[in-house]
């Protein structure tokens, strides 16, 4: 995923496979583990611990069937028939106890809040600058970052962001975490914990778009990719965040054959795991092409098929959402469990606005045969 002002993270005519790829089959080379970091730094600069060893309590892309439900509970979830112009790009969202909080591509990572869904306010950000280990990893600094994802395990909040360029595959993905979401609280307080996966040119994948799941264990994986090689997944140490290292594999779960796919989002229902993935070209305004489609598997890990049995990485997958009206190349989302409510946050192109992509939200269900559907949105 990328911010609307240019076309995706595209991969050059030759595919960019190269002998860094970390396939399963190749997952002996460790390449995209970075070394360990016993502190981090702080938005101000401050040093401080990094890390926790507390595992309990997990949230955001977690099961919300019994597997590993989330220790904050659910909020309010809101409908109304008024629209609503809110923009957005890459959002993924997180119910703290007392409030929503939504995160999204750009700048230094924008923070907002609401009680409902409908009205949002801003919070602050992330960081105050772009942290200067993406622009040592890159070879120069971002204008932006990217696609934060939100998630809550081992008692502290974390955003898992990417740092690249548009139409390269040399890119980072990062780590943010606070106790707390609420500036108000005295716990508030972001650490950058640093790198967690990189990807160069000689790689065959593509290090953005990260989204952090959890098995039924509440064990902990990150979902990576676009283009390239396509979606790609990572055991995490719930400990520190980072990658674990009693798992090394580099699971391989759908791929369109250097084709474009990105935007990975994964929860789990009744035995299955269900992986979103946005097809075609974003970031082109009224010309965007998303489109929201999803594939499932018994095991987080794959494989993941479609209602065929077709594996997703022949570039199979069911269809949820398509341009339709106004609402063009919806996608960019994150499917994600409010509670025992299931949801899936995305943006589309709005064509009644000159393609500004903007916020929507909607229910994600599940029919008889466990397949899914995206009901109604929550505002027009």
């Amino acid at each position: 995923m990328t911010t609307a002002a240019d076309g995706g993270a595209q991969p050059p005519e030759s595919g960019g496979a190269g002998a860094g790829s970390l396939d399963a089959s190749t997952a002996a080379n460790d390449a995209t583990k970075p070394p360990g970091t016993p502190t981090g730094t702080d938005a101000a600069g401050d040093t401080t611990a990094a890390g926790t060893t507390d595992a309990s309590g997990a949230g955001e892309g977690g099961a919300a069937d019994g597997g590993c439900t989330s220790p904050l509970g659910g909020g309010p979830v809101t409908t109304s028939s008024m629209h609503f112009d809110i923009g957005v790009h890459d959002p993924s969202m997180i119910w703290d106890g007392a409030k929503y909080y939504l995160f999204a591509t750009g700048g230094t990572l924008g923070i907002r809040s609401s009680p409902d869904m409908l009205s949002w306010t801003s919070t602050g950000n992330i960081f105050k600058s772009i942290p200067g280990w993406i622009g040592t990893a890159l070879g120069q600094a971002p204008a932006d970052l990217w696609a934060p994802d939100i998630s809550y395990f081992a008692g502290v909040f974390h955003v898992y962001y990417a740092g690249s360029s548009f139409g390269s595959n040399q890119s980072v993905i990062g780590l943010a975490t606070s106790p707390a979401l609420a500036p108000s609280d005295s716990a508030y307080r972001w650490t950058d914990q640093g790198m967690v996966v990189q990807s160069m040119k000689s790689d065959n994948f593509n290090a953005i778009d990260p989204n952090l799941a959890f098995d039924r264990a509440c064990q902990p994986w990150l979902a990576f990719g676009s283009f390239w090689s396509g979606i790609k997944l990572r055991k995490i140490d719930p400990a520190s965040g980072k990658l674990a290292t009693d798992d090394t594999t580099t699971y391989s779960l759908a791929s369109r054959n250097g084709g474009a796919i990105e935007a990975a989002s994964i929860v789990s229902h009744n035995g299955y795991y269900y992986l979103f993935v946005s097809f075609d070209a974003c970031c082109k305004g009224t010309s965007s092409t998303y489109r929201t489609m999803v594939g499932r598997a018994q095991k987080i890990t794959g494989p993941y098929v479609d209602k065929t049995g077709k594996d997703m990485m022949t570039g199979a997958a069911e269809q949820l959402l398509a341009t339709s009206g106004r609402y063009i190349g919806p996608g960019g989302g994150t499917a994600w469990t409010d509670g025992s409510t299931y949801l899936y946050v995305f943006h589309y192109y709005d064509g009644m606005d000159n393609g500004v992509s903007k916020l929507q939200v909607r229910p994600i269900e599940f029919g008889t045969d466990d397949w899914v559907t995206l009901g109604n949105p929550l505002f027009p």
